[in-house]
């Protein structure tokens, strides 16, 4: 079994959506299991549900899981506050924005 590991910048002043770091890994010919990121946005809450609103992307991230999940719900007052998430990414299927488990929660920088 081969691991291989890849970090992924954006140019200095721009961004990119993370989403699509799946497609160009599969058109590179190779498989991820897993992607991890490291995501800067704000934190909202909607119909109950914490979700990362990031600058320059259409959709938000949906916080459902991951090992400071529950962490973070009970920190209600970072709602509307910038904050650095890290984890794992979580395609959409149909409508569904895609989802980012909660493995690592800083202040933004």
């Amino acid at each position: 079994m081969v691991k291989g590991k890849g970090t992924v910048y954006p140019k200095a002043g721009r961004s990119f959506d993370p989403v699509l770091i799946p497609k160009a890994i599969r058109e590179a010919g190779f498989t991820a299991t897993e992607v991890e990121v490291v995501v800067d946005g704000t934190l909202a809450s909607r119909d109950g549900a914490l979700e990362l609103d990031v600058p320059g992307l259409t959709h938000p991230f949906v916080l459902p899981g991951g090992a400071q999940a529950k962490s973070l719900q009970g920190h209600k007052n970072l709602v509307g506050r910038r904050i650095r998430v890290t984890g794992k990414l979580q395609m959409s299927h149909g409508n569904l924005p895609p989802t980012l488990t909660v493995e690592d929660v800083q202040p933004a920088i």
